[in-house]
């Protein structure tokens, strides 16, 4: 036993018989930073693990920090498992403390990293525990496995109360705060009646921004998340099966903002997952959460989910930003997002997005973005009967609600807001009333607890829709594009911008031309005090005219001589003759007969063809132009196929070429044992696969080289072994 196990046993040992067999509720207290031994915290653990159950033990810390630093504990391995009826209390320390948490002890993580996890405290069969001022803190990372490093473990975990308003814990570092993974195939023990309250995840003791942080539980029941602050975090919980009771209330937390101020650029993420056999209800409430591009994500949940009075924010530096996927909805039953009374508006900074099957109100909300339907959902139809001044009249199904949005349009950053709403009588009529001061207005038809998109609320004749916008593709990647805006009956007051997809204006006309392909976008305002209309995006197509490019080939001709380069002509294209192979731009002729003349000069030269339609080019083909020489020849003696790399395959040498060429090789009995009509053909020494014996071979060679000369040799060589 080592020293450092003998001083825990000890520990352990000396904590069990003062507890006395009676095991009573207990204090323990740590009063070392130590990993292990007399008054660690592991020893903790363990004196309150042997005290029992029975009555709920507490663990102190009676440890001071060094000037403004807190007392840290140094860990090195994972403490014990941590018994059921305990209060771990972090905030019992005198000294400085983490600002807003008011946690007193820092727990850090020194490494190694064993079997590619570590937790600080694991609850696994357990129950009725809370921890309190704790500052969880890993220096190491990040590691390559995402679940590396977590604050605390939850397996088979019931009543666990992690944090207290004022009194919470920090997560910081590379790490994750809460987890209850699957190992090896065993499928994660399940989570009960766990409170998460006044936690900050993702920042460090003096809440600068840390590393990425996540909360990862599955089979999860009877959630509460409160007044707790999220910094760059991922919080992934999936419901437990067939079982009783809510399953998440999610309130009062807020997600890079501290007090009303976006922390730039941070990023979180709320994904819940349903799962079979489930009713109670979901509660997403009062909380203020700043992401870059996605706040909240639904999916497979089968019992009512209540989302109201929260604001979901984008946390980018640029103005007006809007979070693309705010809210993503994915085959849920119910969702209400917003409240009919309008005490829940929710204040949307992006859009809502709905897919798969399921049901999705949206009642009296701001929004800065769109609603966007399931396909698959049925939305009411509507039509406007009579606007004027302030009445606006329509029609839509009988008994379905439309709800009447207006944006003000000296806001920099206009949101779409509930104004009023109306509910068809049995024939389909709706009436609003309301002072239409200057600004866009927008209608959503909720049916049957389904809300449909927003529809933009406009003289029809005004109204500027996909379909009016003549489109012509560009050729041949030339700018031959144009975008046409053919609508007869529009407002001459109409004020029209075309901007490209990253904002560029590109013209005020109807029409705008000289477009490479790509995506373009119509903002217009109808009269002057409007609000501005976005249409887009207009996608301008890429068309290639393909046709064949001129055929490959070799031209053979004496050096110096003038050579006429053919090529088999089409009416109404362009050849282009080059000389290397880049570009349109280093022609060295080009003609509409396909025929060039050059000068072959004294050695061989590839030139290359390229055909031209309109701004249209065909591939790259080559013509190799050779100058005929006598062939020059070389026959090896000797050549050994032992695999050395070395003279291992035998052939004549030449430096010429030829326009027949027959190789010959047989062996002593007069067997021909290798033929080729091939100059870059060796013999491997074998004949169908088989070695031939070491000895003496016979080689005979018939060939014409380019310059018509007839060349018939004859001779021996050795094959060595």
């Amino acid at each position: 036993m080592t020293k450092h196990c003998f001083a825990c046993f000890l520990g352990f040992l000396c904590g069990f018989l003062f507890s006395g067999s009676t095991l009573r509720a207990a204090t323990f207290l740590v009063t070392s930073t130590a990993n292990d031994g007399p008054g660690s915290l592991r020893n903790a653990i363990l004196s309150a693990t042997a005290n029992g159950t029975t009555e709920k033990d507490t663990i102190l810390f009676t440890l001071t920090g060094s000037g403004s630093a807190l007392p840290t504990i140094q860990l090195s391995s994972e403490l014990p498992p941590l018994p059921s009826n305990l209060l771990i209390d972090g905030s019992s320390t005198t000294g400085p403390r983490v600002p807003r948490i008011n946690a007193g002890i820092i727990l850090n993580f020194t490494g190694p990293l064993s079997f590619q996890r570590f937790h600080f405290f694991r609850i696994l069969e357990a129950t009725d525990i809370t921890i309190k001022g704790i500052a969880f803190q890993n220096l190491l990372g990040p590691f390559q496995f995402e679940l590396a490093v977590a604050g605390i473990q939850l397996s088979n975990a019931s009543q666990i109360q992690i944090g207290e308003e004022e009194n919470g814990n920090l997560f910081s570092g590379a790490m994750v705060a809460l987890v209850n993974e699957t190992r090896n195939g065993v499928e994660a023990g399940f989570v009960r009646d766990v409170h998460v309250v006044g936690n900050i995840v993702g920042l460090n003791t003096v809440l600068s921004k840390a590393d990425y942080n996540g909360i990862y539980l599955a089979n999860a029941k009877r959630l509460s998340m409160e007044k707790n602050l999220f910094v760059n975090t991922v919080l992934q919980v999936t419901e437990a099966s067939n079982t009783a009771g809510d399953f998440i209330n999610f309130i009062d937390n807020q997600a890079n903002n501290i007090d009303g101020q976006p922390i730039s650029d941070g990023t979180f993420l709320l994904r819940l997952e349903g799962s079979t056999g489930n009713n109670g209800k979901t509660l997403i409430e009062n909380n203020f959460l700043y992401s870059v591009d996605r706040a909240i994500e639904l999916k497979l949940i089968e019992h009512p989910v209540f989302m109201r009075a929260n604001l979901l924010g984008s946390s980018s530096s640029q103005a007006c930003a809007e979070l693309r996927f705010a809210i993503t909805v994915t085959d849920c039953k119910e969702v209400t997002i917003g409240t009919a009374d309008g005490e829940g508006t929710n204040r949307i900074r992006g859009s809502i997005w709905q897919y798969g099957t399921g049901k999705m109100i949206v009642w009296q909300n701001q929004l800065l973005g769109e609603i966007h339907p399931s396909t698959t959902a049925i939305q009411g139809s509507n039509t406007i009967t009579y606007y004027f001044e302030n009445i606006l009249r329509g029609k839509t199904d009988p008994g379905a609600i439309v709800q009447l949005y207006g944006t003000n349009c000296s806001d920099p950053c206009p949101l779409k807001t509930y104004i009023n709403a109306a509910t068809a009588d049995a024939e389909g009529n709706w009436t609003i009333s309301h002072n239409f001061l200057a600004g866009a207005y927008f209608l959503t038809v909720t049916k049957n607890g389904q809300t449909g998109s927003l529809q933009p609320m406009a003289n029809q004749s005004n109204l500027i829709r996909l379909n009016d916008i003549r489109i012509t593709a560009d050729t041949c990647e030339a700018s031959t594009g144009s975008l046409e805006l053919s609508l007869p009956n529009l407002d001459p007051s109409t004020q029209l911008k075309w901007t490209s997809s990253t904002g560029e204006s590109l013209g005020t006309e109807k029409k705008i031309t000289g477009l490479p392909a790509g995506d373009y976008f119509l903002v217009s305002r109808q009269s002057a005090g409007a609000c501005e209309t976005t249409l887009g995006p207009i996608q301008v197509p890429a068309v290639r005219i393909e046709f064949a490019p001129a055929q490959s080939r070799e031209v053979w001709t004496d050096a110096n001589a003038t050579v006429e380069i053919v090529i088999a002509a089409e009416p109404g294209l362009e050849y282009f003759l080059f000389d290397q192979a880049s570009g349109s731009t280093s022609a060295i002729d080009s003609s509409f007969t396909g025929v060039f003349t050059i000068n072959a000069g004294n050695s061989d030269k590839t030139y290359f063809i390229r055909i031209k339609k309109g701004n249209c080019w065909s591939e790259t083909s080559t013509i190799r132009v050779r100058i005929r020489k006598a062939a020059g020849l070389f026959f090896p003696t000797a050549f050994s196929p032992d695999g050395d790399g070395r003279n291992d395959t035998w052939k004549p040498i030449t430096d010429g070429s030829f326009e027949i060429y027959k190789l010959r090789i047989y062996n002593r009995l007069g067997q021909l044992v290798f033929e080729s009509g091939i100059p870059e053909q060796a013999w491997d020494g074998r004949l169908k696969g088989q070695t031939q014996s070491s000895g003496i071979y016979i080689w005979v060679l018939e060939a014409r080289d380019r310059t018509s000369v007839q060349i018939r040799k004859k001779g021996q060589l050795l094959l060595v072994r």
